[in-house]
């Protein structure tokens, strides 16, 4: 009864049925018989899952004795009895290389092996256990006081997959290493698909940070940068048109700026500022591209367990309905803070993804996909 119920089903119903599944449910449809497997490698398919697919999480653990990706769905319920329920894993896997997370984009990863130079780029599928890796020309080596980094994201109307490597050399005072110019300054952007890099005009100089990395919302990379005041700002480049523009920060008190940081959160284009013994700060555009809408959204304190100066980032990812911010202290642990007025206001440790040893976290937003990277032309993606 179910086998010709499903027979006679227009595949467009199988496609809109399956699109909405799990995906450790959807690799287990690809068993099923060879018209879903095809079906399920289709275009409309990809498409259809990618459209109705909700956030998750990709995890990168290195520790003294091994390395591990994670990605996980997240499970955003009320009353759920433990935090950790939020969580649930799809997959684990390791790659040949050792590439931290520098971008998410619509079920690809982006990672960069810093320990090669030039340094390794990578495009990732974790779910059609894929990667590409991108060539860098040998004009990509660079040193310090140079500084280097990377986007990823797409494109809004094209859908096009891009990565965008800002470089600018810097001049600085000997003795306050302040600033002092910048003469030479570039951008490089790979389509996926093209497999050439090309250079962009990257209009007025500003002074970029190695440590953040383009932050992707509504089509657009961000990062943060200052002048030559030292005033920061925010350095907008639209990935469909190719062209940068810059818009200003909140009237911020005096601040560390190695403490601060640029991130999307949610909708919404977000400030984490750590730079208080005391506590976290986070501001959000609330109204996108406006100067104005920036409002001070969440005061985090860091009582009881961690009051004094600290030399990280702290950065929000994701805001769950029952009021529990999942959030990430530079490279070293993931911890939870709730808003929610029943809950203690403490910073809490999670303990799933806790370092067992010396080691590092890297963590970001993440939708899974079923997008074959075998699909671009003028790439070579190798199965893992």
């Amino acid at each position: 009864m179910e086998q010709d119920f499903f027979t006679n089903l227009p595949s467009e119903n199988i496609n809109d049925i399956l699109s909405r599944l799990p995906v450790r449910t959807i690799v287990q449809c690809k068993c099923v018989c060879k018209s879903w497997f095809n079906l399920l490698k289709s275009r409309e398919f990809v498409q259809s899952h990618l459209s109705k697919s909700s956030d998750g999480l990709a995890v990168f653990q290195i520790e003294r004795s091994f390395q591990l990706y994670k990605i996980h769905e997240f499970n955003d319920e009320l009353d759920l009895e433990h935090h950790e329920l939020h969580y649930n894993p799809i997959t684990t896997f390791n790659l040949p290389y050792l590439g931290l997370i520098q971008g998410s984009a619509n079920g690809l990863l982006f990672l960069r092996d810093l320990r090669r130079s030039p340094n390794g780029l990578y495009v990732c599928n974790p779910i059609t256990r894929e990667y590409i890796e991108l060539h860098c020309p040998q004009d990509f080596v660079y040193s310090y006081p140079q500084v280097v980094t990377f986007g990823f994201g797409t494109s809004k109307t094209t859908s096009q997959y891009k990565v965008v490597r800002i470089f600018h050399d810097c001049i600085r005072d000997k003795n306050t290493h302040q600033l002092m110019r910048i003469p030479k300054s570039e951008c490089q952007v790979y389509t996926l698909g093209i497999g050439s890099w090309r250079r962009i005009k990257l209009g007025c100089p500003l002074e970029y940070s190695c440590r953040t990395i383009g932050a992707f919302l509504n089509g657009n990379l961000h990062w943060l940068v200052y002048d030559f005041e030292g005033s920061p700002l925010v350095s907008c480049f639209d990935l469909e048109t190719e062209i940068f523009n810059n818009f200003k920060f909140p009237n911020l008190p005096k601040h560390d700026r190695s403490l601060l940081g640029l991130f999307a959160l949610g909708d919404f284009l977000c400030l984490s500022d750590n730079s208080s013994d005391d506590e976290i700060v986070v501001w959000l555009m609330q109204e996108y591209g406006v100067e104005k809408s920036w409002t001070k959204e969440f005061v985090i304190s860091k009582s009881p367990n961690f009051l004094g100066e600290y030399y990280e980032v702290v950065y929000p990812i994701k805001i769950f309905k029952d009021g529990d911010i999942l959030m990430a202290w530079g490279d070293f642990f993931l911890f939870y803070y709730s808003v929610s007025s029943s809950k203690a206001k403490t910073i809490t440790n999670i303990d799933m993804f806790e370092l067992r040893g010396p080691g590092a976290i890297d963590s970001i937003l993440h939708t899974s996909s079923f997008l074959q990277l075998a699909s671009f032309s003028m790439e070579n993606a190798t199965s893992f």
